[in-house]
């Protein structure tokens, strides 16, 4: 593939990404139409790997939503061939169970999702649970914190294995117009999916649960809690279905390939995360 990354801040990205031959940054803004038409101008397929943390679903400006509505502005209609997007599995709509929580990311993403499926673009959606590398990203000074839900099965999945599934999404006839749920083969309840992985990726990490509780208390003093005890909420309330086996996931995309233990020895011994350790 020839890869275009469309970024805020070309320097920062470059930082990450460094020099490739298949690879350029364009620099555009998802309020600034322009900017995005400049940028999108000859692309022939699109991956929004976009993010909305808000608790106020009547926000004025959320890039899953009207971020998503200046994309589809902005796009070349007459290039554009696949739009491909990746989600939380609770923005599938399958997942949803009566009574629960809403999760006010989701319920903007969703809305998102309505305006690509009636642009006539052809489109893929991705709606992945829990990723594997969350465990490395949330580490605080050796220990990861599990939030929400610590009792139910949680199918989690990984950058490596959802990588293949986008890649064997892009252009595949029979990805169009269809929305997939992304998880792995085997459930384990979230502390005990920590504690694999950790095992292995760095025995010395501690796993302990955060009490809702003391997430409320935390909230109420600091306002940058509040979406963090928003997240504690819906996924007390939220349990995990397995879908993936049911709508294809694996037959059209490819079957996960790799367990938490395997991943994490597959992390560590490529190093792909010790910049983190650099940074933190």
């Amino acid at each position: 593939f020839e890869v275009k990354i469309i970024v805020r801040n070309t320097r920062k990205a470059k930082n990450i990404f460094g020099d490739h031959p298949h690879l350029t940054l364009e620099e555009a803004d998802l309020s600034n139409v322009p900017s995005l038409k400049k940028a999108l101008s000859d692309t022939a397929y699109l991956y929004l790997n976009l993010a909305t943390q808000t608790t106020d679903i009547r926000a004025p400006f959320c890039a899953d939503r009207e971020g998503v509505a200046n994309i589809l502005e902005a796009v070349d209609r007459s290039r554009i061939k696949q739009i491909l997007v990746i989600s939380g599995l609770g923005a599938f709509s399958e997942s949803h169970l009566k009574g629960a929580t809403t999760f006010v990311p989701n319920a903007i993403r969703m809305q998102g999702h309505q305006l690509i499926k009636a642009s006539g673009i052809p489109y893929t959606l991705l709606h992945c649970s829990w990723f594997a590398d969350s465990f490395v990203f949330y580490r605080r000074k050796g220990s990861y914190s599990v939030i929400g839900d610590a009792k139910n099965p949680i199918y989690f999945t990984n950058c490596y294995d959802f990588t293949r599934h986008l890649v064997n999404s892009i252009g595949n006839p029979d990805a169009l117009n269809r929305e997939f749920p992304i998880q792995g083969i085997t459930g384990l309840p979230h502390p005990v999916a920590a504690k694999t992985f950790l095992n292995e990726f760095d025995e010395k990490s501690k796993v302990s649960v955060l009490p809702h509780g003391l997430l409320k208390i935390l909230a109420f003093f600091n306002k940058d809690m509040k979406f963090v005890k928003h997240m504690s909420e819906y996924f007390s309330a939220y349990s995990e279905p397995y879908l993936a086996q049911k709508h294809d996931t694996y037959n059209l995309l490819g079957k996960p390939t790799l367990s938490l233990t395997e991943y994490a020895q597959k992390l560590k011994k490529e190093g792909i995360y010790d910049y983190l350790d650099q940074t933190s």
